[in-house]
């Protein structure tokens, strides 16, 4: 009798790894992206709580918005809201990126299971990936972003015919880059790359793995929407890697001359030089460098326009809760000179008076 338990166990086993080894349509591609190219977007912004699209100022290139409706909710923009984002008051259009953390798991995500973390099932249903919660941020969670479980949650080039039974049948959560692409989003804006850098002590390939995951993420993405962005937040030491720099579209820094310490407080001069070495060298791929200084003291933003004008970064300027429509940044023009009156005709053309 024993053996004929076993027997089955291992039969059905086999049969569960037969059976979640067959493949299964992966989603379909959509039509490519049509827009402004990003280099062209001069003047950008970010907003993830309160985004409505009448209030973004006509003159902002590139906006960050978050997925949902409001960052702290599951009701996630319709193909039709996020359109209202990309076609500015002018009728021009605008670049639109969404906000995705490939490095924390956001409690506040329409993936979160309650389970995964109640004290009730005693962690039994914790996914590998699900590491501890943020102390600075509540309702975040680091995770293992090398784990093949939280890759899928991202995204699943390869859905097996498991993965789909899951995902129709059993409520398992659709793979969030693809409900990005199927909103019309431009691209995305990868929020936590850096996260490698808490993991470098426990987990010594960390930095590898991130540039690999960006890079298989964005072959995947741009396969389903040819032209779908690439645009990572902060990070930039993996810019070193030729691999991953071809596999962004551009790159956003915050708190590149100010606020790494404390807010407002200028960084070391040493820590701003080694990020925009970094930096340059995407930039030395023809690619858009945007800055976001978290700045509200108006001679320390005028300091930031100076360095990023000679340097060639986009800059904007917000408010770290990132509640508060984009800022547009007013471009100091030459004073408009009053023409002189016109002469009265004559046979001989007037000769103006010298200005005193």
């Amino acid at each position: 009798m024993r053996a004929i338990v076993i027997a089955l166990t291992l039969l059905v086993g086999a049969a569960a790894v037969a059976f979640n080894a067959m493949p299964s349509s992966r989603p379909q591609a959509v039509a490519p992206r049509v827009g402004p190219p990003l280099q062209a977007s001069m003047a950008w912004g970010y907003q993830l709580q309160g985004a409505r699209a009448e209030f973004v100022p006509p003159a902002i290139d590139l906006l960050v918005i978050d997925h949902a409706r409001e960052q702290s909710s599951t009701d996630l923009l319709t193909p039709t809201d996020v359109q209202a984002f990309r076609t500015r008051s002018t009728g021009a259009p605008r670049v639109v990126l969404a906000y995705m953390s490939v490095g924390e798991a956001e409690k506040y995500r329409y993936y979160w299971r309650n389970s995964w973390v109640t004290k009730a099932w005693l962690g039994l249903l914790k996914p590998s990936w699900l590491a501890r919660e943020n102390k600075e941020w509540k309702g975040n969670y680091l995770v293992r972003f090398w784990d093949a479980g939280w890759q899928k949650l991202i995204f699943n080039p390869a859905p097996t015919l498991l993965d789909n039974i899951r995902l129709k049948w059993l409520g398992a959560p659709e793979p969030y880059i693809d409900k990005i692409i199927d909103a019309g989003f431009d691209g995305v804006y990868l929020d936590r790359v850096d996260v490698f850098g808490e993991w470098e002590k426990s987990h010594p390939s960390a930095e590898a793995d991130m540039s690999a995951f960006v890079e298989r993420l964005s072959k995947y993405a741009k396969s389903r929407k040819p032209g779908f962005l690439i645009v990572p937040q902060n990070g930039e030491e993996l810019l070193t890697r030729a691999d991953y720099r071809g596999a962004v579209d551009g790159i956003a820094k915050e708190d590149l001359l100010f606020g790494v310490e404390k807010s407002e407080k200028a960084n070391h001069r040493d820590e701003t030089k080694r990020s925009v070495e970094l930096l340059k060298q995407l930039q030395a791929d023809g690619k858009p460098v945007f800055v976001m200084e978290y700045l509200q003291d108006q001679s320390k933003r005028a300091i930031s326009r100076a360095r990023m004008k000679d340097l060639g970064f986009g800059i904007a300027f917000a408010e770290r809760d990132l509640n508060r429509p984009p800022e547009l940044e007013q471009v100091p023009t030459a004073p408009t000179v009053a023409a002189p009156p016109k002469a009265a005709i004559t046979t001989a053309p007037a000769i103006p008076k010298p200005q005193p």
